[in-house]
């Protein structure tokens, strides 16, 4: 699913995916709205112990967001000095009527997506991109 308004400024929603490979991908987003959703946080919870890599990204991210809530809302928004904000999405207030199974991380996100619009969403699990061009 990638769909984007004629505005410079885009929306990126994050999959836990893509932070888990590169910590530092949180910060690829100069000039434009990254979106986080709330079952990325849950995901990213439960890597944190993990050992090697995935573990230190999921620690990293954690606290990079906690350092932003000093900031401001993470609720709202919070502008880095590249231009870039962050926020966390609560998750969807409408259910996903898209036959798709709601209580799954990955459907959730793709249900959020769709309730935002005008969004583009990373991953880097393949699986997600299917479900993500076949909605």
């Amino acid at each position: 699913m990638t769909t984007s308004s004629s505005s410079s400024r885009k929306t990126f929603v994050i999959d836990t995916s893509v932070l888990l490979y590169d910590k530092t991908s949180i910060h690829s987003f100069p000039g434009n709205d990254v979106v986080i959703p709330m079952v990325v946080l849950d995901e990213l919870d439960r890597f944190k112990d993990k050992p090697a890599l995935v573990g230190e990204n999921a620690r990293y991210v954690n606290r990079f967001l906690d350092e932003l809530r000093a900031k401001g809302s993470l609720l709202t928004g919070v502008t880095l000095d590249s231009g870039q904000t962050i926020r966390v999405a609560l998750g969807m207030t409408i259910p996903v009527e898209l036959g798709l199974d709601d209580t799954l991380g990955d459907n959730k996100i793709i249900g959020l997506a769709h309730q935002m619009k005008d969004v583009i969403v990373v991953t880097k699990d393949i699986n997600f991109r299917v479900k993500c061009d076949a909605q």
